[in-house]
């Protein structure tokens, strides 16, 4: 198998990356001709909250060449830390900006290559940096990560969670703000009920020994129903669906703010919320990142 690319968008894998490893220890990517996943099954999360995202292959590459005996497609899982520490210094050398200004150590003309190599029987990725010093010096930085080439029956196990019928979606305010949010609520209580209808109202309610406390949206988007939805009897929109979550696994959720700040959240009632966040305008997205994070009943501990 082969697999070598330009990265055009490091800051965005980047983000992408630093999302993933808010939830766990390591991830799955499957790389195909025309889409790349990252995947974070339930097993490696520490909140159960699981990550099923695709991005299109021209959002964060270039020169994109894959081969495999397997319709060009390969499977791979990395530890998330070891992919952060490459990508923070490829990010600061391509020229990233950030409070400060401008990086004074980035390179100009900087190009960032990933390959799929091979030392002895261990693969690896490969990135190569490439770029001038200011005094116009031709520099070139290598970091190599071990990665595990996953087998047939290994990707056969890695399936998408079997979720109900939504009963509502809604597009969320803005995720940094509702991180915001969260994490004052998370000082409160240790779960939060996600509430919505069809008038575009959002409730977010916590209760504890101590207080009670619900905060709400109004006015916002309810996203226009597929076909199958319409085939649906439809409740009162003033009808809320909720379902109650681990705080935790929400304010995980929410570090996605880093990929974009607009997201729609599915409402399964009492089972679970689905939050899709998108990257890129919802009418031309350059990919979703999925996450399911599961309810808890009044029982769970």
């Amino acid at each position: 198998m082969r697999f070598r690319t330009a990265i055009s968008n490091v800051a965005l894998l980047h983000k992408i990356a630093r999302s993933l490893a808010a939830l766990a220890r390591s991830c799955t990517i499957r790389l195909s001709e025309e889409q790349v996943h990252f995947i974070v099954p339930a097993n490696e999360s520490t909140t159960g909250v699981q990550v099923w995202s695709r991005v299109n292959v021209p959002t964060l590459f270039d020169g994109y060449k894959i081969e495999s005996n397997a319709q060009n497609e390969i499977w791979l899982e990395l530890h998330l830390d070891s992919l952060l520490k490459v990508l923070r210094s490829a990010d600061s050398s391509v020229g990233s900006f950030n409070d400060s200004g401008r990086n004074t150590s980035a390179l100009s003309d900087a190009d960032v290559i990933l390959k799929l190599n091979k030392k002895g029987a261990q693969p690896i990725w490969a990135f190569e940096i490439r770029g001038y010093t200011a005094s116009r010096k031709q520099m070139s930085i290598t970091h190599e990560i071990n990665v595990k080439i996953l087998s047939p029956k290994r990707q056969q196990e890695l399936n998408e969670p079997l979720c109900p019928q939504p009963d509502i979606h809604i597009v969320l305010p803005n995720l940094l703000e509702l991180r915001n949010l969260v994490s004052r609520l998370s000082h409160v209580a240790d779960d939060v009920r996600i509430s919505a209808n069809h008038e575009g109202t959002l409730e977010l309610s916590v209760n504890s020994s101590r207080v009670n406390l619900t905060t709400s949206w109004k006015d916002l988007v309810n996203p226009t129903s597929t076909a199958d939805d319409e085939e649906r009897v439809s409740p009162p929109s003033q009808q809320m669906f909720s379902t109650t979550v681990a705080i935790k696994g929400l304010l995980k959720f929410l570090t996605s703010h880093l990929v974009s700040g607009t997201a729609i959240m599915c409402i399964c009632e009492n089972h679970c919320v689905i939050a899709y966040v998108y990257i890129g305008e919802l009418n031309e997205t350059g990919g979703v990142l999925t996450f399911f994070i599961p309810g808890k009943t009044v029982d769970d501990e």
